[in-house]
């Protein structure tokens, strides 16, 4: 037994999560709050004075450096050690492996200034590891862990996990000081991605949009004064985008007050930021216009045309005033092995100006896929050319689509080389989760070629493998079931066939 000098009083549970330890008696309000078995604290004897024998033998056993009086090692220890004594490696425990698996899959790590996909996680995670965010960021990595190696004992941890999560998240929802701190708003958040890693079925796809809508209220209650730090802000322009996109599948109004958030997030944004939120002004508009369409059931492919189109043009308008810093730079491959959909990909400054380009693209989409369907269902003879303006305009966002996977899954040279097929296994592609939903768009489309369809649930797949994720898996099959519903190598054919008479 050795004097160490003067350790924390804390307890056990508040040292190993490396947080301050209030002390509070007979359990620390830290324990109580998030949901943990206060152990209690030590006497002062144990305190003052603790049992080093195991950090002696550990010493001894390290190779000595070469003395420099002899100029060898002295002998190690023998093998033959009684087995209460010999040295074993620790492995890191489950939920350590299933955090750091999904901190290195799903969050982007670049410079300071590049902006990605959950880039603000760390530094959360690091003020709290142990509260719901440490938890939910566990059962995400866990049940990603558990879809990539196809371990159902994973996945049922996982679930258990994300159960404490969802009890931890109920105490922070009752404290007046938690219920506005940022880890409780990503921990929400999180909760909607565990559903997409997790699952991939339609009671998951539910579960999203609720977490999405629980997220919304939770910026409301956190007020104008929440946006104190970039942090804050970049998980308000994350959940804008989710938003965004979950009511435009659903063909619903956005919800209003997501202006008014908007603008109490504009003073501490970036300036070239500033794009976005318009972009998200003319969201709300476009989701009226389609929510209209929907509940007077608009069916006559002029009018529909005439509402949807005049979004259109403002949309392209909005693009043609976006700042330099917005600007991507085209390459082509000459390596005749590239694959034709990745002979020709683009490279944007960061994650983040790449995934708006992508929204700007989904948007488009679905502006155009929703002419083509009216037209095809309910047109006319003279609504034909209704069909050629979409189509057109439908490959050529799909195409765009496309370019911008090999940016998103790793590749960020702007050289003109080819690109391989397979991602290398030390490479992370945090971008996949912001390319997995305009990639599918872009593969449902009756317009996207079949080859196009398959190279598209190529890419899905290769997703849902590296990061674990069923949704991406999901999607993948749904456009190989599909793969040759698609009337886009033939026009004659496909006027002829598809276009009602």
């Amino acid at each position: 037994m050795v004097n160490t000098g003067r350790p924390s009083r804390g307890c056990s549970v508040c040292k190993g999560r490396k947080i301050k330890c209030d002390e509070t008696k007979p359990a620390c309000s830290r324990c109580l709050m998030s949901g943990w078995v206060c152990p209690g604290y030590k006497s002062k004897a144990e305190l003052i004075f603790r049992d080093q024998t195991d950090s002696v033998i550990r010493k001894e056993l390290q190779p000595s450096r070469v003395t420099a009086s002899c100029g060898r090692r002295p002998e190690r220890p023998s093998q033959s050690l009684p087995a209460e004594t010999r040295v074993r490696e620790v492995s890191p425990s489950t939920v350590d492996r299933a955090t750091s698996f999904f901190i290195h899959q799903y969050v982007f790590k670049g410079q300071a200034s590049l902006r990605g996909n959950h880039e603000y996680l760390p530094a959360l995670l690091q003020e709290d590891s142990g509260g719901t965010l440490g938890t939910i960021i566990a059962a995400a990595g866990l049940a990603g862990l558990a879809n990539a190696g196809n371990a159902t004992t994973w996945r049922s941890e996982a679930y258990s996990l994300y159960g404490r999560a969802i009890r931890q998240l109920k105490i922070a929802l009752d404290d007046p000081v938690q219920v506005k701190a940022d880890q409780t708003l990503a921990a929400i958040m999180l909760m909607g991605t565990f559903e997409t890693i997790a699952s991939a079925d339609a009671d998951s796809m539910k579960s999203f949009g609720q977490h999405i809508v629980a997220a919304a209220r939770c910026i409301e209650l956190r007020g104008p004064f929440q946006f104190r730090n970039e942090a804050s802000v970049k998980m308000f322009l994350q959940l804008r985008r989710l938003i965004v996109m979950t009511y435009h599948q659903f063909q619903e109004n956005i919800p209003y007050t997501l202006k008014r958030w908007s603008s109490w997030a504009e003073p501490i944004q970036r300036k070239d930021e500033s794009p976005a939120n318009r972009f998200s002004e003319l969201n709300d508009r476009l989701a009226a216009v389609r929510a209209k369409i929907k509940h007077d059931s608009i069916c006559t492919p002029s009018v529909v045309a005439s509402l949807l189109l005049s979004m259109d043009n403002e949309l392209e308008s909005w693009r043609s005033t976006l700042p330099p810093s917005w600007e991507y730079r085209s390459c082509k491959s000459f390596n005749p092995s590239t694959n034709t959909y990745e002979s020709h990909y683009d490279v944007y400054s960061d994650l983040w100006v790449a995934s708006m380009w992508n929204n700007y693209r989904s948007v488009r989409l679905m502006i155009y896929e929703h002419i083509m369907c009216t037209t095809l269902k309910y047109g006319l003879e003279e609504d034909k050319e209704l069909l050629q303006i979409a189509t057109t305009v439908l490959r050529a966002m799909a195409d765009d689509v496309c370019r911008s996977a090999p940016f998103h899954l790793g590749h960020r040279s702007q050289t003109d080389i080819g690109i391989p097929d397979e991602i290398p296994d030390d490479v992370a592609i945090p971008g996949g989760y912001l390319l997995m939903w305009p990639l599918y768009l872009s593969g449902m489309l009756l317009t996207t070629p079949t080859a196009q369809k398959r190279w598209i649930a190529s890419k899905l797949r290769q997703i849902g493998v590296r990061m674990g994720l069923r949704l991406a898996f999901s999607m993948s099959e749904n456009l190989l079931r599909m793969d040759n519903n698609s009337f886009s190598e033939n026009k004659v054919r496909f006027i002829g066939e598809w276009y009602p008479k």
